[in-house]
């Protein structure tokens, strides 16, 4: 409780105190904590497990009863082969990241556009790193670490890796605490951008943008602005800080759905505007709208008979994602973006100038 308030206090003084580029200074030095942690601490418990004995043979003594299987990426630790469904579910999150507003608002903000070109490098160099030192954690995280895991402490490995290699004098403490910190570093540079998109959308998307559409953009415009920008981060914060109050809550479910959510909102909108022309404003928001509420359909609502009451608490209904296991975004993606097609077609065509200002920027040599 007392880290809950003290992290969600100092995101809030340096949100709304120092706006975007505050919130840009401060992601970078958490990403590049968060980068040395998350490539580190695998790297080091991976040398230390196979200094004197291969990989298997370290998950072997840890009681890995099949090392074969579990280094197989189409074997399930039991033997049996990966399914379909969790391959084209893992695939499936990539098309989140075309609708994150975090990230995109980023590219957004890019001073012109002859660095979009190293933009676009340092971000994909970026995710590759990233993600697959996030996997490399969780592999030799089975192996190392002298308790099991399963699904209700694998959200804990990399704390729990950090703090059982890194203990016993001061010094190695302190190391592990400054790794530690890469996560709390994730944690903030996620939650100061998203208030951040949430105060831009409300002070300049709404209220700006259409409560003051008409009206001259003066400094009483723009000073009341701003404030209904903070009211808006304050709320949104109060909001996540009791999500977060609650202890059993999965940090997995908790992001898998709002990723799905914003990709199957956001992403299809965000593609056919880059590269389709006849894309306009109302098959935008019907694709908006049938990919956030096909996420919330598939992933909250209880449909099906659950035919095991051994699982899911026993409970009598479940959701088409509990009785399929396909992530949403896989289906959600593709169906907000046929939407979008179609509508987009049976409705007016976008107009002359929207036309000429997407002509105009395909051409820009980036």
């Amino acid at each position: 409780m007392v880290g809950l308030i003290i992290a969600a206090v100092v995101i809030l003084i340096y949100t709304l105190l120092g706006g975007f580029k505050a919130v840009c200074t401060t992601d970078f030095i958490q990403g590049m904590l968060m980068l040395v942690a998350i490539l580190a601490v695998p790297i080091i418990a991976y040398a230390t497990m196979t200094w004197d004995t291969g990989f298997a043979s370290a998950l072997s003594k840890n009681g890995v009863s099949s090392p074969e299987n579990y280094i197989n990426l189409f074997k399930t630790p039991e033997g049996e082969n990966t399914s379909t469904i969790s391959i084209i579910s893992g695939l499936a999150w990539g098309l989140g990241y075309f609708g994150m507003p975090h990230i995109i608002i980023r590219f957004m903000a890019i001073k012109n556009e002859r660095e979009v070109r190293k933009s676009r490098k340092i971000a994909i160099a970026w995710v590759i790193l990233s993600l697959a030192a996030a996997c490399f954690v969780g592999f030799v995280a089975r192996g190392y670490l002298n308790t099991q895991l399963d699904g209700n402490n694998s959200e804990t490995a990399f704390i729990r890796l950090i703090q059982q290699m890194f203990s016993g004098n001061f010094a190695l403490v302190f190391i592990g605490g400054i790794f530690l910190c890469g996560i709390l570093a994730a944690i903030m540079s996620t939650a100061d951008s998203q208030l951040l998109v949430t105060s831009s959308a409300i002070s300049e998307d709404v209220y700006k943008g259409i409560f003051k559409k008409k009206t001259a953009k003066d400094e009483k415009t723009e000073k009341k602005a701003l404030m209904i920008g903070r009211i808006a981060v304050l709320v949104i914060a109060v909001i996540a800080f009791i999500i977060a109050l609650d202890p059993n809550s999965s940090v997995m479910k908790l992001v898998k759905d709002a990723w799905g959510g914003f990709g199957a909102a956001f992403g299809p909108v965000v593609l056919l505007a880059l590269f389709w022309k006849r894309s306009n404003l109302a098959g935008a928001i019907s694709g908006m709208i049938t990919g956030t509420v096909f996420v919330l359909f598939w992933s909250y609502i209880p449909l099906i008979q659950n035919t095991d009451l051994t699982k899911f608490n026993g409970a009598d209904m479940i959701t088409l994602y509990d009785s399929t296991g396909l992530y949403s975004l896989a289906i959600a993606f593709p169906l907000a973006l046929i939407v979008n097609v179609i509508v987009s077609l049976i409705t007016k065509k976008p107009s002359e100038e929207i036309t000429k200002e997407f002509e105009s920027v395909k051409t820009i040599e980036i």
